[in-house]
């Protein structure tokens, strides 16, 4: 081979590379090594760029109005004329804060950003962008319209040498100017986000979450945005969220809140309802029917007014349009949307930070049991009127049953519920002014039989220190519906409407945040999301529920009435405590 290379035989686009001191194949491979570093570096494989082409110089008020009449029909509202500023800001190479924009239902979030995309064709200051939708069906439509605009506007398709389309279908655009659109649904799995080596410089996040998530479905959207999605970017990548809230265990409502730690530099404007500051009131139809009519507020954008929310209330119901189009989620997904910490007029309502306790009252509380998960004991009150208080919690993992019973003494005595029999032994039996402990029974109780007994069970370590413990009742879906019940029940004090449940909020941390954020499963809407992470202390609500409805003897101890076995019973039924004590 030679060193040397005849300068003059060597085709023009070549010599560029060429050295003197070596071959033209070692220069050429240098050369080549060099460019797929910058290639690699840089993000774009494809050496060509986009270049705008007509409507390129106007400002998008004047392209809106040139190209998309039917988008500017009406006037824009402050949310929409946000994002068209963020998207006239782009720079090549510059990467912007990611724009997260929460918009109600029909306040144009899709017909937006499908715009957006066009008009950064036009303006070529992106090369491709990726539309991100929950299914791929919902990509290709929105991939679809955005095809109809750019053929509005004049945007040819990329063809070959041959005049065959390079690539315009359901799920991937590629315009001659440059640019290029693919369609990328979250439920086909861990799909390439690269068209011809061409790096995503513009993301857009539109219809990611759906009313039937269930929480584990949420999670893998999660995982395949932040593990798939943004780490193929390119290093100036523009990233668009729009989305309205739907449920509290949604994406964006994670993201809103910072649950999530992805896109941290972004512009995050306030939730946009469709009506500000709504207010609304029953009425009733003349024949009988109940509807809701709005009383005050302020339309966000003048194309969805008041009289179209109106009908929107009366077409799909209230509950929808709050959900939808307010960003009222707690009247969605949530499992408890019964559960209030406040009411309508901001006054406490199941949550209060004061409960005036009397001697008379019924006590009694509920346990489910766990060691390595954490285990929960509630302390329940009702009233003369049989209002029921949830007084006190307890709530901890990797507790024995032993350890469990010391804390919830500590519990009953701090409530004066409860003193050792001999107050120099507080190691040994308790009289308590509790009925009954609504006890978890998934292997804490003995078995009926004496025979069928091994060793020691976790419920006889609380018999023995005088605790009344009962087997709750495990009926899931009967001991949910009981809950529910429970959320519902008002009286009427001095004409003042009022829950008949109320939790003390110092002391009940736990059981306020699950009955706030607990999910309903998506396939069954009387159980709760298969996926919840932390449920032990409305399970022990549940029991408790349904003991104040439905109280039992212990198994143990009785059979149709009557005492059975007394070697059978435990040690807080075998003496007399005193009148003060059960």
């Amino acid at each position: 081979m030679k060193l040397t290379v005849n300068t003059k035989a060597t085709p023009r686009n070549l010599k560029p590379h060429i050295k003197s001191n070596q071959s033209l194949a070692i220069s050429l491979l240098q050369a080549l090594d060099a460019e797929i570093e910058s290639s690699l570096v840089n993000g774009d494989f494809d050496l060509g760029a986009a270049f705008p082409i007509a409507g390129s110089d106007l400002d998008y008020k004047t392209w809106l109005k040139t190209y998309a009449p039917h988008a500017a029909s009406s006037e824009l509202g402050e949310h929409h004329v946000r994002a068209w500023d963020w998207s006239d800001s782009f720079a090549q190479g510059i990467a912007p804060p990611a724009l997260i924009e929460c918009w109600f239902r029909g306040g144009g979030k899709s017909t937006t950003v499908e715009l957006i995309t066009c008009r950064t064709a036009v303006r070529a200051t992106r090369r491709f962008v990726l539309y991100v939708c929950a299914t791929q069906d919902a990509a290709n439509r929105h991939v679809g319209d955005i095809a109809n605009v750019m053929e509005k506007c004049g945007i040819e398709r990329a063809v070959n040498q041959y005049g065959f389309s390079r690539g315009w279908n359901a799920q991937k655009l590629r315009t001659a100017n440059g640019f290029n659109v693919l369609a990328f649904g979250l439920d086909t799995g861990a799909r390439g986000v690269k068209l011809d080596h061409l790096r995503p410089d513009m993301i857009i996040l539109d219809d990611i979450d759906e009313l039937d998530d269930s929480v584990n479905r949420v999670e893998k959207k999660v995982q395949t945005i932040t593990q798939t999605i943004l780490p193929a970017k390119s290093n100036d990548c523009a990233i668009v969220f729009v989305q309205n809230a739907i449920h509290s265990n949604s994406v964006m409502s994670r993201v809103l809140s910072g649950e999530l730690d992805m896109l941290q530099n972004r512009i995050q404007s306030r939730i946009v309802p469709a009506i500000k500051d709504l207010t609304y009131e029953p009425v009733e139809k003349q024949d009988g029917r109940i509807s809701y009519k709005i009383t005050g507020g302020t339309a966000t954008w003048p194309h969805k007014n008041i009289d179209v929310c109106q009908r929107e209330i009366e077409d799909f119901g209230l509950l929808p349009f709050l959900r939808e189009c307010q960003h009222d989620v707690g009247v969605g997904g949530k499992f408890f949307p019964e559960f209030k910490e406040y009411g309508m007029a901001g006054e406490p309502w199941h949550v209060v930070d004061n409960i005036d306790v009397q001697p008379w009252w019924r006590f009694w509380a509920s346990h489910d049991f766990g060691t390595g998960a954490p285990a929960c004991f509630l302390l329940f009150a009702s009233d003369e009127r049989e209002n029921v208080y949830v007084l006190d919690e307890w709530y901890q993992a990797g507790q024995v049953s032993s350890a469990q019973v010391e804390s919830v003494l500590t519990v009953l005595e701090k409530h004066k519920l409860a003193e050792p029999k001999v107050i120099s032994k507080r190691g040994g039996g308790w009289n308590t002014k509790l009925e009954a402990i609504a006890f978890d029974w998934a292997n804490t109780f003995p078995p009926m039989k004496v025979e069928e007994r091994v060793g020691e069970y976790p419920v006889e370590i609380w018999w023995e220190r005088g605790l009344p413990c009962v087997r709750a009742v495990k009926d899931r879906k009967a001991g949910w519906q009981r809950c529910k019940e429970l959320l519902v029940d008002v009286e009427s004090v001095n004409s003042v409407i009022r829950p008949k449940l109320r939790i003390l909020r110092r002391n009940c941390p736990n059981l306020i945040k699950q009955l706030s954020d607990t999910m309903a499963s998506p396939k069954d809407l009387d159980e709760i999301d298969n996926g919840t992470k932390n449920d032990h202390a409305i399970d022990s609500f549940r029991y408790g529920a349904m003991w104040r409805v439905n109280p039992v003897r212990c198994p143990e101890t009785s059979k149709d009435g009557h005492n059975i076995n007394k070697e059978n019973l435990p040690i807080w039924m075998q003496k007399n405590k005193g009148t003060d004590y059960v």
